[in-house]
């Protein structure tokens, strides 16, 4: 109901509609209510209509709605061949991990990955546009100064943490619904932490994934699964020009994985995500799009 009701809206008149038309829960005025006699019959109107099919909040502690819709709109980027575009797909994975590693006191780390992509694609099923991105967190024994972290819920006792990222456990993190939140504010997409996640000389994460993005343009979600399972190891990175199964190609596939290994070697399915599984579901949930390009 929410998604309907603000198709034709800019982001700015999505804000000034939330502003004028909810109470101070985030709920869209109701008409049982004083603040709904003030408005006038069309306003009036509208919301019988849309408190028929939704009266959640759209920004409080269940989830920031508004804030994230406008966090779409600054991170918006142009896309090629807009045109072309008759589909959108949003795909999700997530996995917990045992690590990476253990701290110097013997205790394990955890982590868990959730894996977002969104697709566009054109009317044969090629990718028009695609963007990924992942949020990782782990215990706070992980020595990673970028790593977002999770201590585990209040009650619990706190876990580990290595304060200083130094590989040494100084003591365990603060019990409290303080702590507990503030963690969890700092969280960090891998896009998002940029330049603080380097992954290897050949730069950052964000670097790395904009090799696969740009690689994948073009194709269909098969092709880019056909892609994977022909053109990388066992560990699900792209086959290096040192290796054995590298010489058993053609010419012009060792040119095409040179390509790409300049820019990216980092794996597409495995524990620390699982990637070629959430392009397959921004597929297979793909909505189509009635746009009117000008």
């Amino acid at each position: 109901a929410y998604e309907e009701l603000f198709v034709g809206m800019t982001v700015e008149e999505v804000e000034e509609w939330f502003n004028n038309y909810t109470d101070e829960r985030g709920r869209p005025i109701k008409p049982d209510t004083e603040n709904f006699e003030e408005l006038n019959s069309d306003e009036q109107e509208m919301l019988v209509d849309v408190t028929s099919g939704a009266t959640m909040s759209l920004s409080d502690a269940h989830g920031y709605f508004i804030e994230a819709i406008k966090e779409a709109y600054d991170n918006r980027f142009a896309v090629n061949k807009a045109d072309e575009v008759e589909s959108f797909g949003f795909g999700l994975t997530h996995n917990g991990r045992i690590g990476p590693g253990k701290d110097d006191t013997g205790t394990q780390v955890y982590s868990f990955n959730n894996v977002f992509v969104n697709t566009l694609f054109n009317d044969e099923g090629e990718i028009v546009s695609i963007f990924v991105d992942e949020l990782e967190v782990a215990t706070p024994n992980y020595d990673g100064e970028a790593m977002p972290h999770l201590s585990g819920f209040p009650g619990q006792g706190g876990y580990n943490i290595d304060e200083d990222h130094d590989q040494e456990v100084e003591g365990k993190t603060p019990d409290t619904n303080e702590y507990f939140l503030s963690e969890i504010e700092k969280w960090k997409t891998k896009k998002e932490r940029g330049e603080d996640y380097v992954m290897s000389s050949l730069g950052t994460w964000a670097d790395q994934m904009d090799t696969y993005e740009e690689l994948f343009v073009g194709m269909t979600v098969e092709e880019v699964e056909e892609w994977f399972n022909n053109y990388t190891d066992e560990r699900g990175r792209p086959i290096k020009p040192d290796t054995e199964n590298f010489e058993e190609l053609n010419s012009d596939e060792q040119e095409m994985l040179v390509d790409v290994t300049s820019g990216a070697t980092m794996s597409l399915s495995d524990a620390h995500g699982y990637f070629i599984e959430a392009i397959k579901e921004s597929y297979e949930n793909r909505i189509n799009l009635n746009l009117e390009i000008e």
